[in-house]
């Protein structure tokens, strides 16, 4: 007997975007890495904070390009030490209007957050 799987697409694009987002979470290690889910698609962008271990300010002028580039959907960062997401997080979320997809890195653990 065959069994036949269905697969949405939707699922499948954020599947390729969060490897896209792991591999940049191992390469900033030990900072937090930031990026934007555009069009499906991840978009790294470069940490400006002053303390890039403990938090993540997006450099605006990528996030410029990435708005000129297509559709923003979300916004993605990651947590080196492992904690979930914090009160900062959920209302920064809030303020941005998109979902937020944050990545503890030792954990290897998604969580979503919603506006």
């Amino acid at each position: 007997m065959t069994v036949l799987r269905q697969f949405r697409l939707e699922v499948l694009l954020e599947q390729d975007f969060r490897l896209d987002a792991i591999k940049h979470a191992q390469a900033e290690m030990p900072r937090e890495a930031v990026g934007l889910v555009v069009d499906g698609a991840y978009w790294p962008c470069k940490n400006i904070a002053d303390a890039p271990q403990k938090h993540f300010v997006l450099d605006p002028h990528d996030y410029a390009k990435a708005m000129f580039a297509g559709t923003i959907e979300a916004i993605v960062h990651s947590h080196p030490e492992g904690t979930p997401p914090s009160e900062c997080d959920r209302k920064a979320c809030k303020q941005s209007k998109l979902p937020w997809y944050v990545y503890s890195v030792p954990d290897n653990l998604w969580s979503t957050i919603y506006p």
